[in-house]
């Protein structure tokens, strides 16, 4: 037999609340990443995966300034922003 329960936190648990701070401390600061040579190999040669998500948002942010730039600089431009000034808008 096989039972789960569910406990609603751990709130007020001194050993808990200590291990959240340090959590909590070591999350917000860079000196307290682990020394390059205490890694893993694979972690030490190459650069960690990146996801394929975060791929595509870097690549729509990069096109999006490329065509913003393109844009600023054409002949049109300056017609356009007459009638749309918030050209080029990010929502399309």
């Amino acid at each position: 037999e096989f039972s789960i329960r569910w406990i609603a936190g751990h709130e007020g648990i001194q050993g808990n609340e200590l291990v959240d701070e340090e959590a909590r401390a070591a999350a917000s600061s860079r000196r307290n990443s682990s020394p390059k040579a205490s890694l893993p190999l694979y972690l030490r040669r190459r650069k960690l995966p990146r996801s394929i998500s975060a791929l595509k948002q870097d690549y729509r942010k990069e096109l999006y300034a490329r065509w913003k730039e393109i844009l600023s600089e054409s002949a049109r431009s300056r017609h356009f922003q007459t009638f749309h000034p918030s050209l080029p808008s990010s929502s399309y």
